[in-house]
């Protein structure tokens, strides 16, 4: 129940590190996102699966247990937005932004849109506003960062998929409906190499 959500999942002390080759600065955040923590964007590495839940304890649930953790953490959580994937969906994700690394998400907003663009390397995926990556791709202001974890691929055949976003660039909503449509696009048969 929540009581064992709320041991599974750690308390959030920073988001996934970006990559330095994406983006050279990020706007520090604060205020309470989790259990007992803060959040802020940190320059630097993709968080590891055990630095946001308590691995030992995850693994000890049952594939359903894990998504309903996972999920129902993640709606609650105000500047984060997360995923179970069975591992087949997991490795065609994996494999088709290995072969189209970049993706152009249109954000309706009011009655106009503003466009992201979303690199991807390794594990990771990073959004930014397209005006700001075309002029300096290194300096552009990440939106959302966004992490493939596989940890439990072999034991539960599934994967987890979480993205952190900035809420003064962008609404739960939007960020949850880019999201939806990348995995729309590179999951299913809408799906044409770049």
């Amino acid at each position: 129940g929540r009581l064992t959500m709320m041991a599974a999942i750690a308390p959030l002390r920073h988001v996934c590190g970006l990559p330095r080759t994406l983006l050279a600065r990020a706007p520090k955040l604060s205020g309470a996102a989790g259990v007992g923590g803060t959040h802020a964007l940190a320059i630097g590495q993709a968080r590891r699966l055990d630095d946001i839940v308590k691995l030992e304890l995850l693994e000890k649930e049952t594939p359903a247990a894990i998504k309903k953790i996972w999920e129902m953490y993640h709606a609650e959580a105000a500047q984060s937005w997360g995923r179970t994937l069975p591992s087949d969906e997991h490795q065609l994700l994996r494999e088709r932004l290995a072969e189209s690394p970049m993706f152009i998400a249109p954000v309706r907003r009011d009655k106009g849109y503003f466009v992201l663009a979303m690199q991807y390397k390794e594990s990771s995926m990073c959004f930014t506003f397209l005006e700001e990556f075309k002029k300096s791709p290194e300096t552009a202001t990440p939106w959302i960062f966004a992490t493939l974890y596989d940890d439990l691929i072999e034991s539960k055949a599934m994967g987890l998929f979480r993205a952190d976003f900035i809420p003064h660039l962008l609404s739960k909503d939007e960020a949850k409906g880019v999201l939806d449509g990348l995995l729309h696009i590179y999951t299913t048969d809408k799906y044409d190499r770049a």
